[in-house]
């Protein structure tokens, strides 16, 4: 029988959505229902906040950003 899951449409640019998959594959598939466009992934619904950090985790260490520095400033995940 099937089984449901509650889920959460996560739509971002598509390096960010490299990240989500990238975050997805190294958890053992913890975040992603499904993927629905190089944009568009339905995501399970609560680890919604954990994967933004996580992909701001990213960014901010690719572009060398220290946690000082970004006390504002929001990734384009909605």
């Amino acid at each position: 029988m099937p089984k449901a899951q509650k889920g959460a449409l996560l739509q971002c640019d598509p390096p960010q959505m490299a990240m989500v998959r990238k975050i997805d594959r190294e958890s053992n598939h913890a975040y992603i229902l499904e993927e629905i466009d190089d944009k568009t992934c339905l995501v399970k619904e609560n680890r919604v906040e954990e994967i933004k950090a996580k992909v701001k985790e990213l960014m901010d260490a690719a572009m060398g950003m220290d946690e000082d520095d970004n006390d504002d400033k929001d990734s384009d995940l909605d």
